[in-house]
């Protein structure tokens, strides 16, 4: 049994991946985590969560306070780094899905992975890291005569934009990744990233490669959350199989055969 833990935990995603460990028969719930000023600290999270009416006997803590096997977190950027710190103490390996983190906190979270597993991504699809690797692959067999733009929608409340995956995404392609001033291509061009924030899209991603007289497009539209917390439990039951090391979704894609299917 693979024992978890959730920073972020009544979050959309916390409860969905609280869920999805409910119906699991080789993952078990053992710490669910919250900013410490969540009304609900010390409750139970089943009575929470409305799975179970005399609870499951885990209750939402504000902090990491045991050993697990891996934590997940989708929180916020400075709850990430908080964690980060906690799993450090119990040598639990960390599973951060929180977007928006700067490049000191990579690299904060780059010097943990020589002591514990740690893997990050921006998207936990399986559908979205793939394009990570496709993209790149695209924009080199076309060349410097395709402009390439990248355009990402998503719900009204998302907070952050670009979206994390839409970077990862122009990072994939541009060599080497400026972020300061859009993204600067292999051909040398920048590769703008567009945003829309409507309504309740959960999250759909387009490159569009083009040239006179063609256009090529690579989308990933996300139907439902869920397809996230499947991906996060995937790469969890990696990350307790792995040693200390930073790793990213691809290297658990390329596992996944090994990895018992729940």
């Amino acid at each position: 049994m693979i024992t978890i833990g959730i920073n972020g935990a009544t979050g959309r995603m916390g409860l969905s991946l609280i869920r999805l460990i409910a119906e699991s028969d080789d993952l078990e719930l053992v710490a669910a985590i919250e900013r410490p000023d969540h009304p609900r600290i010390g409750e139970d999270i089943g009575i929470i969560t409305g799975m179970a009416t005399k609870g499951i006997g885990v209750d939402l803590a504000f902090q990491l306070d045991k050993e697990v096997d891996v934590v997940i977190d989708f929180s916020t950027p400075s709850a990430a780094m908080n964690i980060l710190k906690s799993c450090l103490k119990y040598k639990s390996a960390l599973l951060i899905g929180t977007t928006g983190l700067s490049k000191q906190q990579i690299n904060h979270i780059r010097s943990a992975g020589k002591k514990i597993p740690c893997l990050i991504s921006p998207n936990m699809s399986l559908g979205a890291n793939m394009m990570f690797k496709v993209a790149p692959e695209i924009a080199d067999i076309l060349g410097a005569n395709y402009d390439i733009e990248i355009v990402e929608t998503h719900h009204r409340f998302k907070k952050d934009a670009p979206s994390g995956t839409a970077i990862r995404l122009a990072e994939s392609i541009t060599d080497p990744p400026d972020r300061t001033s859009g993204q600067t291509g292999k051909s040398g061009k920048k590769i703008p990233i567009h945003s829309l924030r409507v309504g309740d899209v959960v999250g759909d991603h387009s490159v569009i490669f083009s040239t006179l007289g063609e256009r090529i497009e690579l989308i990933h539209r996300v139907h439902t959350r869920e397809i996230f917390s499947r991906g996060a439990l995937y790469a969890a039951r990696f990350l307790a199989k792995s040693k200390p090391g930073l790793y990213t979704m691809l290297d658990m894609i390329k596992m996944r055969n090994k990895i018992l299917d729940k």
